[in-house]
């Protein structure tokens, strides 16, 4: 049905009959030249009248070839089957061609019915070959343009179907992390009431309820705000530096224009949640966690430091940072996400992402 629509519309027959047209204009421009020579005085006029049947006719006869093979396209016969229906309709329709032309000859010029036989077989007989070769032109470029119609919407499938499997692919591994979060934030809430911490169990619960409800105004949006992300990253902080009270010592910092600019939805929280949890497991009063966000013209960077032990190889990425390299590796064309130690016992996690469009 598309191929129809796209064979069938008023392109498709401004092309056929402009062709066609022209073909007749050359061809009677040739005729008329040779006439010249041979002192026949033409009008070119009455000479294009003459023999406008002989083209104009085959702008019909086109759009039935045309549709011959759309039928044929869709059809389970045989390659000898379809050459053999193909080679039929041609000599049916030729037939019909001719016996058409030679008719609207006889009305367009001084020739009378009497004379019809004599020319029709004369046409058969002498000049077949060439309207053969017409046909076959014709049929053959009918063909090509179905094969390069069918590759081209072989390809729009292919990528449709690549960009759905893509995007069902993110909202799994966005799923992945949102569960994972939760377990995380509700064993924070857990000690807090554990430990008798009612203010800050309070708190911590009004915190996680704003985290959840941005993730359920988000639940459809591929792309969020980088502000939007801070402010959830700061919620989830306030939660977790209430479970380690002093141990975390965070510092955030956005330029100005990076603020509006959108990355994929919960794309830096689980680098963060990654680096609260290696800090949680030092000992020291202020374990470090500083993230850094700026651009250039052409990317965005982002940089968390944070304080590691010196016996975690920081290799236990979990969920979080698998799926963060998984997503990534599914949005973008070129990306780095790259993990570095440092002096002092600290470590960094160096993110850099093409800025606007994403290449998926």
């Amino acid at each position: 049905m598309a191929h129809s629509k796209l064979i069938f519309n008023r392109y498709f027959w401004f092309a056929n009959t402009f062709f066609w047209l022209a073909v007749h204009a050359l061809y009677t421009h040739v005729k008329f030249l040779a006439f010249e020579q041979n002192d026949k005085n033409p009008n070119w006029t009455e000479l294009w009248i003459a023999i406008s049947p002989w083209f104009i006719i085959w702008i019909g006869v086109t759009a039935i070839i045309f549709k011959l093979v759309q039928y044929t396209s869709h059809s389970s016969h045989s390659t000898t089957v379809k050459v053999f229906f193909h080679l039929s309709w041609m000599v049916f329709i030729l037939f019909i061609y001719w016996g058409t032309a030679h008719l609207l000859i006889i009305a367009v010029t001084d020739r009378t019915m009497d004379e019809f036989s004599y020319y029709f077989l004369r046409t058969i007989t002498q000049n077949a070959q060439l309207d053969i070769s017409m046909y076959l032109g014709v049929l053959g470029a009918a063909m090509a343009l179905r094969f390069y119609h069918n590759a081209v919407q072989e390809s729009l499938e292919l990528k449709r179907l690549h960009h759905e499997l893509t995007q069902e692919q993110l909202r799994t591994l966005r799923s992945q992390l949102n569960p994972h979060f939760l377990f995380n934030a509700l064993n924070t809430i857990a000690s807090l009431v554990r430990l008798k911490r009612d203010k800050d169990a309070v708190t911590a619960l009004s915190e996680l309820s704003i985290m959840l409800r941005k993730i359920l105004e988000t639940k459809n949006n591929d792309d969020i705000k980088i502000k939007d992300e801070i402010a959830f990253i700061n919620s989830y902080l306030a939660i977790q530096k209430m479970r380690f009270a002093d141990k975390l010592d965070t510092h955030i910092h956005v330029q100005p224009e990076c603020l509006d600019l959108t990355i994929p939805n919960m794309l830096l929280h689980p680098l963060v949640e990654n680096a609260v949890q290696h800090g949680s497991q030092l000992e020291s009063s202020r374990n470090l966690l500083n993230l850094d966000i700026s651009r250039n013209e052409y990317e965005l960077r982002v940089v968390l430091t944070n304080k590691v032990a010196r016996n975690d190889s920081h290799n236990g990425f979990g969920i979080g940072l698998s799926n963060t390299r998984e997503r990534l590796a599914r949005l973008y064309g070129q990306f780095r996400l790259e993990l570095h130690p440092l002096e002092n016992d600290l470590f960094e996690t160096s993110l850099a992402i093409p800025i606007g469009a994403q290449d998926a």
